[in-house]
């Protein structure tokens, strides 16, 4: 199994996330690999997840209060539900956001942008 031609693999380079394995794989199976400096966290669009997930988890909190739920089986239905009807554009604009984000790293030297 590879990645499609038109996709790109990202790799931070952080060495706790960069298994050996993970390279061989990576040079065999992926025809285009945008490497950024590890400890990087505005070129990483997983921090702006974990970011939204805190905002979301306040905002499921609220919303899942209104319903009457019995068990964990209807919670996790109701998550999962409130879920998809959004996480499609965040990771989406997040990833559509990356050559920005490259070309202003660029644009500032290598130094923080607002990401």
């Amino acid at each position: 199994m590879g990645i499609l031609p038109h996709y790109k693999l990202y790799q931070d380079n952080d060495p706790n996330h960069n298994a050996h394995i993970s390279r061989i794989w990576a040079l065999y199976h992926c025809p285009q690999v945008i490497r950024t400096p590890a400890q990087s966290p505005d070129l990483n669009p997983i921090e702006n997840i974990w970011i939204f997930g805190r905002i979301f988890g306040e905002y499921l909190n609220n919303k899942i209060r209104k319903f009457k739920i019995f068990s964990k089986n209807e919670l996790r239905e109701k998550l999962m539900s409130e879920w998809d009807k959004i996480k499609g554009n965040v990771c989406e604009n997040l990833v559509k956001s990356m050559p920005k984000r490259l070309n202003e790293v660029i644009k500032c030297k290598g130094g923080p942008i607002h990401y």
